[in-house]
């Protein structure tokens, strides 16, 4: 159950713990990363936050400089339920990387009311589970992560003995979402694998609400429609969505007709209004979404419209922002559920990889498709 796992790592998370994130349980959204070779591993704490660091001991003698991937992990889940992901990334970019290739080094930390930050685990379930206010209490969770990664960005680095030059995200689950934002949000994250996550945090729990059968869905015809600006989705939220959300920030505002307008290019004014956010927002990054095709509780369809409007529209061949460079690929694996499956990470690998090797493992738009 989603929020109920993090009691079983709340013992280890402590700055001198001497018990390694390795000998952690494995969540079950991670059973693809069991037997990754542990690596190198250092509790720090930067500015009242536990923050691990893996591979420092693997840097070169020589290393100055080095890429840093950030880790964000799930709901119900801690920091060190990262760990195996942590070891198998690296070295899987540790067996590719030629002589004077990329440093790398991986960084974790518990998401807001997880694991060392637990304050009432009441407030990291859903509206099944018991939890009324489980709209605004997930996307100000994963939205006060994304603040605290920019936070560290600008902290960490007083800490290590090397420069930090490059930050690439990886989220799983509300990881992922918690990515999403800072590739919209935070410029100094350039690239990042998006798992089992959405960008699209309205049609998500708009969705989630209706199989949750709450009172504000249930009450109309068709269910669903009173629920945004509800008590259970107040406007207060939907402002904050617009502010931060990928899809809120660059569909909220479209001059909206019909209920399917993103299906459609923008207007001349919108192109023009939109291509600045775009160039502001997203200009240069690189995006890999990785979904279960069976995945019940992040359904890939909440994020698909955004996903395919965003790729229509800075697609390199004839896209209305086509020349901001953004690429962006999207991979289903059809027989996965709410899980980083094995197809995933190996995906991962190979996109990670290819992107420290400056080199384009994937078509810019959904070439990968399954």
């Amino acid at each position: 159950m989603a929020g109920g796992s993090t009691f079983t790592w709340q013992h280890a998370l402590q700055l001198h713990s001497t018990l390694s994130p390795f000998d952690s349980p494995l969540p079950g959204t991670h059973s693809a990363f069991k037997g990754a070779k542990p690596l190198s591993w250092r509790r720090y704490n930067i500015a009242g936050l536990l923050v691990t660091v893996y591979g420092l001991h693997e840097l070169s003698s020589t290393a100055t400089q080095t890429s840093c991937l950030w880790l964000l992990h799930g709901r119900g889940d801690t920091q060190d339920s990262m760990g195996h992901t942590a070891s198998a990334l690296l070295h899987a970019w540790y067996a590719k990387r030629t002589r004077g290739g990329k440093e790398l080094i991986a960084i974790c930390l518990d998401q807001r009311n997880h694991g060392s930050r637990l304050i009432d685990n009441v407030a990291n379930v859903s509206w099944k589970q018991g939890n009324p206010t489980h709209g605004p209490d997930m996307f100000n969770l994963y939205s006060g992560t994304a603040s605290d990664v920019s936070l560290l960005i600008d902290q960490l680095p007083h800490y290590l003995p090397v420069k930090l030059t490059e930050h690439i995200g990886v989220g799983v689950s509300l990881g992922g979402h918690a990515l999403w934002q800072l590739l919209v949000c935070e410029p100094r994250i350039t690239a990042g694998v998006v798992v089992i996550g959405c960008p699209d945090y309205i049609r998500l729990m708009t969705d989630r609400a209706i199989r949750s059968k709450l009172s504000s869905c249930t009450s109309s015809d068709p269910p669903g429609r009173d629920f945004l600006g509800s008590v259970d989705f107040p406007p207060s939220l939907l402002a904050a969505i617009e502010e931060r959300d990928p899809a809120g920030l660059l569909l909220g505002e479209l001059d909206l007709v019909t209920a399917d307008d993103h299906l459609h290019p923008p207007s001349k004014f919108e192109q023009e209004r939109l291509r600045g956010v775009l160039e502001q927002r997203l200009a240069g990054k690189r995006i890999l979404a990785l979904g279960g095709g069976k995945d019940r509780l992040v359904p890939v369809k909440c994020g698909a419209p955004f996903l395919d409007w965003l790729q229509k529209a800075t697609d390199a061949n004839g896209g209305w922002a086509g020349d901001l460079n953004v690429e962006i690929a999207v991979v289903v694996d059809p027989e996965s559920g709410h899980e980083f499956s094995k197809m995933m990470r190996s995906r991962a690998e190979a996109w990670l990889c290819d992107l420290l090797a400056g080199e384009k493992s994937t078509p810019k738009h959904g070439g990968n498709k399954l």
